[in-house]
């Protein structure tokens, strides 16, 4: 299939068990257990009602081959905008077709509507084929984190 026959819309709630779908492979990728089902279908509703984010699916023929979520960040200190790209997940059966490229094209319409200078975006080291994919789109690795700092929300660190 080409890139044309395919199109980008706004997800819905009805597409949450194509969404779980797409995350439990991205999950797989990167080496990360698969998320909880349920907890894919609020996160999506609650994105979809949150302004400052959106979800978008690519479909051909009804069925979801790709989906990507960005928020829309205010940048304070300097006074513009960036999007952030936190999840591009295609379908095993649909990638090399030009869905990631189509949705990352509604991703930089989105950025140019909010008048953002950046778009963000997050793959592991060990991620070759997504880095590739960003690199082939013309972004540029940016070494700019020293070091990514995390904490366990459960079980956070304790202060010295």
């Amino acid at each position: 299939m080409m890139a044309a026959e395919y199109e980008v819309r706004e997800a819905t709630p009805g597409d949450a068990a194509e969404v779980y779908a797409l995350a439990c492979e991205l999950a797989g990728a990167v080496g990360d257990a698969p998320p909880e089902e349920e907890a894919v279908r609020g996160r999506l509703g609650e994105l979809l009602r949150e302004t400052g984010a959106r979800v978008f699916v690519a479909e051909v023929g009804g069925e979801v081959a790709g989906v990507v979520s960005l928020w829309i960040k205010p940048d304070l200190a300097h006074g513009d905008a960036v999007v952030e790209v936190p999840m591009l997940a295609v379908s095993e059966d649909h990638r090399r077709n030009g869905v990631g490229k189509l949705l990352m094209s509604r991703v930089r319409e989105v950025a140019a509507e909010h008048d953002a200078s950046l778009i963000e975006l997050v793959a592991t080291r060990s991620n070759v084929a997504a880095r590739d994919f960003y690199k082939s789109l013309g972004f540029v690795e940016a070494d700019v984190v020293s070091l990514e700092f995390v904490g366990d929300v459960e079980n956070p660190p304790e202060e010295t």
